[in-house]
């Protein structure tokens, strides 16, 4: 077996800048922590399009969305379909375990000026910004908002 650099040492040079950049790191993260100073988050732009849904299971392993508001079925994703919608549920109901809740209280699902989707759990407080899942899981959730209204 051949070693990669032979005989000769490790390049002083990389070794030299290694180091620099961890210890910069470290020195940043320090005077973060001891000043308090933390990044901005990203201003939340107002909704546009909104709405309150309710998952319930179906006896025959479907998943039932229903619009609060109105009782609306919303549509029913089959046993083994809507994988995305149904692990982002899961994820909910595990943080809802801390709360005492369960599927059945409703999320708010909303488009927001920026175009992005957002769901959010009213129980536990968390928002999940869907576009960081990619735009096909995004486009499964937009599907469950109502139809955009045409201006005229």
């Amino acid at each position: 077996m051949t070693e990669t650099f032979g005989h000769r040492p490790f390049p002083r040079g990389i070794l030299i800048a290694v180091a620099t950049l961890l210890g910069f790191i470290i020195l940043m993260i320090s005077i973060a922590r001891l000043t308090g100073i933390k990044m901005e988050l990203a201003p939340v732009t107002p909704e546009v399009q909104a709405r309150d849904i309710q998952f319930q299971d179906v006896p025959d392993g479907s998943l039932a969305v229903l619009d609060v508001e109105t009782g609306a079925l919303i549509t029913t994703l089959p046993p083994g379909n809507g994988g995305f919608v149904r692990g982002v549920l899961r994820t909910m109901a595990r943080q809802r375990k801390g709360y005492q809740a369960d599927l059945s209280q409703p999320f708010h699902l909303a488009r927001r000026e920026s175009g992005d989707l957002t769901l959010k759990d009213p129980v536990t407080g968390i928002r999940l910004e869907l576009k960081a899942f990619g735009l096909s899981n995004e486009a499964s959730f937009a599907q469950l908002l109502p139809p955009p209204t045409v201006r005229q």
